[in-house]
């Protein structure tokens, strides 16, 4: 017997052990809290977050249901609520365990005094100045810790932007009336000494020192700035001339104010980007195309591009070669050549031209002025004619959108005007205005409405005197569709139409989203070219489907055309972007 007792003895420690283990389900319920309250109690409730383990004991389980009352209190004092009272009961039922907590929140502690103050030599600074009012919470306010907190770090944020390296906070309290449910709050900010920029080190033998220098958006003694740098960043990565792009600023000893700024740039494995597609385009129908780009020719920064175009309507050749002048970020002269030939109804037109333009774009504008030596050839039914012109002409554009490609919001404005004097070498003389708009709102998640239209006028005696590649036409997927492209306008006594010196049309559409990618669409579209507003205009309606790319929308058109003056071409094929 006496070798039985030790074993016996042992089994019946394995026993108990195992009786202590909680192998049955544990549920949690918190009542008194909703929202983001509710969500912070479970969050911070251990009672709810150790209940998936089947490991727990009855004892493990009794004493996390006893913090659980200090884990409720704890998860809503950041949000004001300080006097919280918790009635908790934790039950046990065959195989499971339900623990019950109702919550009564008590009023919330108000704050009753707000102090923000900004000390030392930078108080003064605009930025700083209205640094109380600027702080997310008011007296009277429900005092809220997370706002609490993030105001500290907007205002830190701001003050380190601006250059105070060294500002700190000597001052930040909260000080908690339980008793009367107030609160105080005080922060004293202290800016310290404003650093500013030092010596500026470049790492790289991709662009000239003279061309980088144009870049910096600071100069040597000039406060520091965070943001700069990251400015600077993000514009020598959108030139694409660089594979890395890193401008750092060593604020490692702030000893001293001086802060020395590294630019370290690496070259593009390839430059030269080559595209060869063949394809097809409703308005210009089959065609292959092949384009050529240089991104960077030099160390000057110049780009070259061309491309050549052959098809059925449309062929083409066009070379680009573009400088960045003064501002390289947004500014750009570019010199220019281009043939193109090009037919539609019972027009043949062939021009030659050549051109100098003057672009500052920026992703919100653009504005432009140029000029251009144009000759064209052109037929129209059995009319012949050619025409030579020395043409300056200036551009507008204006874009305000959440997104350019894919647009839930946005506008988009263009303006262009140009012109010839029989004065000023040309052989005829005439000023052409052209507007365009496009307006894109989604007042319903999934739905949006597109508005679209155009307007412009050409003044000149006779428009016979102007050739076909700039008078009015309407019709084609980017007109009134329907219709077949610039198949609609004034015709001669033969009925060929030759385009006028008016242009009015517009667009309605409303689309719904089938799904992450897939669109349908229902459109109006109405307009026409004219010599005078008494033309009628003409109208067609249509429906699409459409899928979302990463670059755009892939478009498909149906469109019906109401008036007999075109013969339908109902089938639109597109893609790009929104805006």
């Amino acid at each position: 017997m006496r070798y039985r007792t030790p074993f016996f003895f042992c089994l019946l420690l394995v026993m108990i052990a195992v009786d202590g283990r909680c192998e049955t389900d544990l549920t949690v319920s918190v009542t008194g809290v909703e929202g983001r309250l509710h969500e912070n109690v479970m969050a911070r409730l251990r009672i709810n977050l150790f209940r998936a383990d089947s490991s727990l004991s009855a004892a493990e389980i009794r004493r996390l249901h006893r913090l659980a009352e200090e884990d409720i209190v704890s998860a809503l004092q950041p949000y004001g609520y300080y006097n919280v009272t918790v009635d908790g009961r934790l039950e046990r039922d065959d195989a499971s365990w339900q623990a019950v907590y109702r919550v009564a929140l008590g009023d919330p502690v108000v704050v009753t005094d707000l102090s923000v103050a900004v000390i030392g030599e930078a108080a003064q600074l605009p930025e700083l100045a209205d640094a109380q009012a600027r702080f997310p919470l008011r007296s009277g306010a429900v005092l809220d810790h997370q706002r609490y907190e993030r105001g500290k770090k907007e205002l830190l944020r701001r003050a380190r932007s601006l250059g105070l390296l060294a500002a700190t906070y000597t001052t930040s309290e909260i000080r908690v009336d339980r008793a009367d449910n107030g609160a105080e709050i005080e922060l004293v900010l202290d800016t310290g000494r404003r650093f500013v920029f030092g010596e500026v080190d470049t790492d790289q033998l991709v662009i000239s020192g003279e061309l980088l220098a144009r870049f910096l958006p600071f100069q040597p003694g000039e406060p520091f700035s965070r943001s700069l740098l990251q400015d600077l960043q993000r514009d020598l990565y959108r030139t694409d001339w660089f594979d890395t792009a890193v401008v750092a600023a060593d604020t490692s000893d702030l000893e001293h104010l001086s802060v020395p700024v590294t630019i370290r740039l690496t070259e593009q494995e390839h430059y030269n980007r080559y595209s060869f597609g063949v394809g097809y385009a409703t308005d210009i129908r089959s065609h292959v195309r092949f384009e050529w780009l240089n991104r960077l020719l030099n160390k000057q920064g110049h780009r070259a591009f061309a491309s050549f175009l052959v098809g059925e309507q449309k062929s083409l050749g066009l070379i680009n070669y573009s400088v960045p002048v003064a501002d390289p970020r947004f500014s750009t002269v570019t010199a220019s050549g281009l043939w193109n030939r090009e037919l539609w109804e019972d027009t043949v037109t062939s021009k030659v031209s050549a051109g100098l333009a003057y672009d500052y774009l920026t992703p919100e504008y653009l504005f432009g002025v140029s000029v251009e030596v144009l000759n064209e050839d052109y037929r129209i039914g059995s009319t012949r004619g050619s025409t030579s012109l020395l043409m300056p002409g200036a551009k507008g554009s204006l874009a305000l959108a959440d997104d350019v490609v894919n647009t839930e919001n946005g506008l988009r404005v263009t303006v262009d005007i140009s012109g010839a004097s029989q004065d000023l070498l040309s052989e005829t003389s005439f000023l052409k205005l052209r507007g365009d708009g496009k307006l894109i709102l989604s007042p319903v998640d999934g739905w949006r409405l597109i508005g679209r239209g155009s307007i412009g006028g050409i003044l000149v005696e006779d428009i016979d005197d102007v050739p076909p590649s700039l008078r009015f036409y309407a019709g084609g997927e980017k007109s009134v569709r329907g219709y077949r492209y610039r198949s609609l306008g004034p015709a001669d006594d033969s009925g060929n139409v030759i385009g006028g010196r008016l242009l009015l049309t517009g667009s309605i559409e409303i689309e719904r989203r089938l799904s992450r990618y897939w669109r349908a669409a229902a459109f109006y579209d109405v307009g026409n070219a004219m010599d005078d507003f008494e033309v009628d205009l003409v109208d067609g309606v249509g429906i699409g489907i459409g899928v979302a790319l990463p670059f755009g929308q892939a478009r498909l058109d149906l469109a019906y055309p109401l008036q007999d003056e075109g013969r339908s071409q109902a089938v639109y094929l597109s893609v790009g972007a929104d805006l």
